[in-house]
């Protein structure tokens, strides 16, 4: 399987490359998912590419947020400049995006972003619609599906290390509409990462642990993943060298974690969604950070200075300490002590977080290119000198024929050490010298001779690196389109619709809690559409057809790409599918834009801010189905069970998205989480009570 790793700053970039990565992604200034990396200016990719390139390892460049009508021709320069200097594939969320590449750049080859969530067969064939090569999957995709993905040709891509956030496939919304700093644009404010009040406890119940699948990299293999992936274009040079020489060994498992923890590990790991229980080992409520590597516990104290046994620190360690799971203090090094900043005791947990001779190791490595060199210097002929590696050879010849010594000649020992001077060439040279031993060069000559050489293998491995391009196939997205127009009245429970209501809506949207058992009212006027979950998963398909094809079920609201392949009826899309601008597809413009053009606007509704595929109880237990977060300011999130085969939970914004005096004559007002006399009110214009507008007036950043 191909390693891709990451490169979030030219100290990364050279790490993942020196470490051994098949590939390498990256981004620029602009569009890219890690908007707070170093990412890469103009000159920055071109220098990188061709750095990445000399090694033969591929630059996947990430272009994967959503991008606003006024941005998208600043986009399509990006993405033309990625694929003139010879990024070998572009990675891609934002579908209205992907119709202007496919026009523009029909031959740069694109990646489906994890963002876009595909984790099955079905939203894999919508993919290769889109001509899309590969698909980065979600990483609650299970097992089963991975294999069903693998059917349809694509290439699958799936993420082995790092961090893992807490809402399904990254599609979350709690940044934006709290600050209007969207995670879909690279600008997450990480509210996950916050303490939250959750059955009388204080704890990081949103904090998941970080990934690690080390112990299932040969079942992936077997499952038909392609490529591997690493998180992290936000951690440490350290952290990328070590976790792609971790993942390219066949070392025992507890040696793999010792060495991923020292660069970093946040609630020592856990496996996703890859084994059965997976679901109930997410979060690490303790604590939302690094807590390294496990040193020893504590067994002497003096003033500050703490003491384990047997454990000499690097004058540049970095250290927490440790109790009962929670981080009490940390610690540096001091004149070769270890000093602490908190107060500590007896028993409790050294943790190193920072590993200050790996540092220095990763610092000082590098990765030579292996060439045989042969040198051919005779009287009255022009010197020639080829190279060869990675099987291109390169032929260069001196200036002029060489004349005989008049005291002495170039000697094998004169030409061998010339050429072993590399320079900033990362050669290392193999040398043959072939000569009469009376050829007469001066040493400035042989110098400008391999200057010459050098450069001109280098160019040739380059020139020779082959881009595998994209044959422009786009069919584009086929699917019966919901043309209907005016409100559409959302409910999670139908017993509340009433005349009253019925007479303000053109259409009802079923949104059940359980999609096995849900009523769908008869004796309405009123079209009537299903919404659809953003998941299914495994056994969900079956659920998830059989409620699609019940009587009464006009169309659907789609809000992922699988429901395209998975019937026939009418789909609108939803807000699941995030569209932020003018799109030419009926569709539920998203929660999260800026403006009200184009589309049903989300008028009303407490909007799913994140969608969980893991039990927040930690345990499967006989709850009601709703449940609740407070954060530390005392706001109240609701927690909202849904089922099919599978449980799944949307953690609901605190107060509702709400738009009183939008102009657009389409709107979608999502009353699941209310009463029948909130319906009213609100379908009435007489709500009252608090609301955001989300972006509206603050923009979308």
């Amino acid at each position: 399987m191909q390693i891709v790793a990451p490169a979030g700053s030219a100290d990364g970039l050279r790490a993942s490359v020196f470490a051994g990565a098949d590939a390498v992604y990256l981004g620029m200034p602009l569009f890219g998912a890690r908007a707070k990396a170093e990412n890469f200016d103009d000159v920055g990719l071109k220098n990188a590419v061709e750095f990445a390139h000399l090694y033969g390892v591929k630059v996947f460049i990430t272009l994967n947020t959503l991008i606003k009508d006024d941005e998208m021709n600043k986009a399509i320069q990006a993405a033309e400049y990625a694929y003139n200097v010879g990024v070998d594939a572009a990675i891609v969320q934002d579908l209205r995006f992907i119709k202007q590449l496919k026009r523009h750049i029909p031959e740069l080859t694109l990646h489906a972003s994890t963002q876009m969530g595909v984790h099955n067969a079905e939203g894999a064939q919508a993919l290769r619609d889109l001509g899309i090569m590969r698909a980065v999957l979600a990483r609650e995709t299970l097992p089963k599906d991975i294999a069903e993905i693998k059917k349809t040709g694509i290439e699958i891509e799936y993420f082995v290390q790092g961090a893992l956030c807490i809402c399904f496939s990254g599609n979350c919304y709690f940044s934006s509409l709290a600050s209007s700093y969207s995670g879909n644009r690279g600008k997450c404010m990480q509210l996950c990462r916050k303490p939250y009040m959750f059955h009388g406890n204080r704890g990081y119940y949103l904090s998941a642990k970080d990934l690690c699948l080390y112990d299932e990299l040969n079942e992936l293999k077997d499952l038909g993943v392609d490529a591997i992936k690493i998180e992290g274009r936000m951690r440490s040079a350290e952290y990328a060298y070590n976790a792609v020489g971790v993942y390219k060994s066949d070392m025992p498992t507890d040696k793999a974690k010792d060495m991923l923890k020292a660069v970093f590990n946040r609630g020592d790991y856990c496996s996703a969604y890859m084994t059965k229980d997976a679901a109930f080992n997410v979060v690490y409520p303790q604590t939302q950070s690094n807590i390294g590597k496990f040193i020893g516990k504590i067994d002497k104290i003096s003033g500050k200075q703490l003491f384990v046994k047997n454990f000499v620190p690097d004058n540049a360690d970095g250290f927490k300490v440790m109790r009962n799971g929670k981080e009490v203090a940390g610690a540096t090094v001091r004149n070769g002590g270890i000093v602490s900043d908190g107060q500590c005791k007896i028993g409790d947990e050294l943790r190193r977080t920072l590993d200050g001779a790996l540092a220095k190791s990763v610092k000082a490595a590098r990765r030579d290119i292996d060439i045989n060199v042969k040198i051919n210097m005779f009287v009255g002929h022009v010197p020639e000198v080829t190279v060869t590696s990675y099987g291109v050879t390169t032929k260069t010849v001196g200036e002029a024929k060489l004349s005989s010594a008049i005291t002495r000649g170039i000697t094998v020992d004169d030409i061998t050490r010339t050429f072993l001077k590399v320079s900033d060439y990362p050669f290392s040279p193999h040398i043959e010298v072939e000569t009469d031993g009376n050829a007469f060069m001066p040493v400035s000559a042989l110098n400008e001779l391999r200057r010459k050489a050098y450069a001109e293998h280098k160019a040739k491995i380059l020139s020779s690196y082959r881009i595998a391009r994209s044959d422009g196939r786009f069919d584009g997205l086929s699917f019966n389109r919901f043309d209907g127009k005016g409100v559409i009245l959302q409910v999670g429970d139908t017993s509340l619709l009433d005349k009253h209501i019925l007479s303000k809506v053109d259409y009802i949207s079923i949104n059940p809690s359980d999609y096995a058992r849900f009523d769908i009212p008869r004796g309405i006027d009123k079209p009537i559409l299903l919404n659809m979950p953003i998941t299914m998963r495994g056994e969900d398909r079956r659920i998830l057809e059989q409620a699609i094809d019940r009587d009464g079920i006009f169309g659907v609201i789609s809000n992922n790409l699988y429901t395209l392949k998975l019937t026939d009826k009418p789909i609108l899309l939803g807000t699941g599918h995030n569209i932020i601008g003018d799109c030419e597809f009926n569709h539920i413009r998203s929660f999260e834009a800026d403006d009200t053009n184009g589309g049903f606007t989300y008028v009303f509704g407490y909007a799913p801010v994140m969608t969980l595929c893991h039990c927040p109880h930690g345990k499967c237990v006989n709850c009601s189905g709703k449940d609740e977060l407070t954060d530390e300011s005392g706001r109240k999130f609701e927690l909202r069970r849904y089922k099919a085969a599978n449980c799944y939970w949307q953690l609901l914004n605190c107060v509702p998205h709400y738009l009183p005096d939008v102009k657009n004559a389409h709107k979608f007002y999502d009353c699941t989480a209310v009463d029948g006399k909130t319906i009213k009110s609100v379908l009435d214009s007489e709500y009252i009570g608090p609301f955001t507008r989300g972006n509206i007036k603050k923009g979308l950043k």
